[in-house]
């Protein structure tokens, strides 16, 4: 039985990984923290530097602030015991490894994390699921979308539904 559910989100905004998060700490009452890590200086970040680095920066805030929004909606909306966290990504470090080690210093028995679309140009890189799975001790539950982005937030453990004002999620007639 877990007692604490680490789950990682990302900008993908899809609510597959933080779904299923929700649903196994119903099943279990068990706290659950969501984990966004934040790649200030992306790769496509830094060659925008001699056109606009500034609108690229601001780019990131926004994705940032609603990824954070659609989080705590969420939590909100799914009455469990949940905070959401927010971790700038460090000098010299992976998401993976930063995964890993939030999962530790918070003390999570079980890790959720989406499944990553993977693109011919990626393919010399490891999944991130296995990459974190690699460097932390904790039980890793890949949890996979098989919607579209802009579908509701569901598993079949749990239902989820809850509506976003202003975004461009639908909700059924």
């Amino acid at each position: 039985m877990q007692q604490h559910i680490l789950v990682a989100v990302g900008p993908s905004l899809s609510h597959a990984a933080l779904a299923l998060g929700i649903a196994r700490a119903r099943e279990s009452n068990a706290r659950l923290t969501v984990l966004h890590v934040v790649d200030r200086l992306p790769f496509w970040a830094l060659s925008s530097v001699q056109h606009d680095f500034g609108a690229s920066m601001t780019c990131i805030e926004q994705q940032v602030r609603e990824v954070e929004k659609r989080t705590l909606q969420a939590i909100l909306a799914s009455s469990v015991n949940g905070v959401c966290v927010t971790i700038d990504l460090p000098n010299g470090a992976t998401v993976a490894r930063t995964i890993a080690q939030a999962a530790r210093e918070f003390d999570a028995d079980l890790i959720v994390i989406g499944r990553s679309r993977s693109g011919a140009w990626r393919f010399w890189q490891e999944r991130m699921a296995d990459a974190v799975s690699r460097h932390s001790n904790r039980r890793v539950l890949i949890a996979t979308n098989r919607e579209p982005a802009d579908a509701e937030a569901a598993t079949k453990a749990t239902p989820l539904r809850f509506t976003i004002t202003g975004s461009t999620q639908r909700t059924p007639a």
